[in-house]
């Protein structure tokens, strides 16, 4: 998932991330609806051909110098206001 987000974010389409790591795009499409994990040659590839945190994809925690998007910064402000909203109903 944190893949998809991460091409969605720069406007990739899967066919173009596959061939950017040099995998096919079902082995692509497995890895973003975890059904896979990528190995050790396609983190590689990650590393080296775009700026996609490895350890972010390993991990699910952002380094702290990873930039964000303006498309994440806008879904992690959406998500935080929709907490907020839910929380406030619950306590009203």
């Amino acid at each position: 998932m944190r893949i998809r987000m991460w091409r969605k974010d720069r406007g990739l389409r899967a066919n173009e991330l596959a061939r950017k790591l040099k995998i096919s795009g079902g082995s692509l499409s497995e890895i973003e609806n975890g059904k896979s994990f990528p190995s050790a040659p396609t983190l590689a590839s990650m590393h080296l051909n775009t700026d996609l945190n490895v350890g972010y994809v390993l991990t699910g925690q952002a380094a702290k110098n990873l930039k964000k998007t303006p498309r994440t910064l806008l879904v992690e402000i959406d998500a935080n206001i929709d907490h907020v909203v839910l929380k406030n109903r619950k306590n009203a």
